[in-house]
């Protein structure tokens, strides 16, 4: 394959935005560049092929490395090609084409969805959580002992509090996907 049948893309997605990354690499394969591997933080390549309606989709199951085998071969079964895993997410792709939109999805009801969607919040935002609470404690600790009369502290408090707004950023962007995805699968479980 040449270099310049490849391509490289850029793209940021939160916790909470894993079916807009669905979307992003199934519009990107419909405009004739597959999927080849993602790399952290966010970096998608991509090569040249025949543009084809192929369905993404991830799946968050960290498993261990005996139960990883049996859970591939399940969605092998179904026809789904499993790509990569990268941070806990497994990567799967499968042709849309003469198949029924229930065989183009790995879930096979919301409830499904929403134990999924526990597992991120429990797996990746409870440990986010802890460290960002660690941060509070070691911020208020060093203006309770040390003031900020020192420069140091005057840097440091400047650092944690920088430290502590992108961690609010996160976690208001996150809760608020949590939210709206687990409130959009809730509704259509009832």
């Amino acid at each position: 394959m040449m270099e310049n049948d490849m391509k490289r893309e850029f793209r940021w997605f939160m916790l909470t935005d894993y079916e807009k990354e669905e979307t992003f690499l199934r519009e990107m394969h419909n405009k004739g560049y597959k999927l080849v591997k993602v790399k952290l933080p966010g970096f998608y390549y991509f090569e040249l092929c025949e543009p084809e309606d192929v369905v993404y989709k991830l799946d968050f199951n960290p498993q261990t490395s005996e139960d990883k085998q049996s859970y591939l071969q399940m969605y092998a079964d179904y026809g789904w090609e499993y790509m990569q895993d990268i941070n806990e997410y497994s990567y799967f792709r499968k042709s849309a084409g003469n198949t029924d939109e229930g065989d183009t999805n790995i879930f096979s009801d919301d409830q499904s969805k929403l134990d999924m969607l526990k597992r991120i919040f429990m797996k990746k935002l409870v440990p986010l959580l802890g460290i960002f609470l660690l941060f509070i404690v070691c911020s208020a600790m060093s203006i309770a002992l040390g003031g900020i009369e020192s420069s140091w502290n005057r840097g440091f408090i400047i650092f944690w509090s920088i430290l502590f707004l992108i961690y609010l950023v996160i976690f208001v962007y996150c809760g608020r996907g949590f939210y709206k995805l687990r409130k959009n699968y809730s509704h259509r479980v009832e």
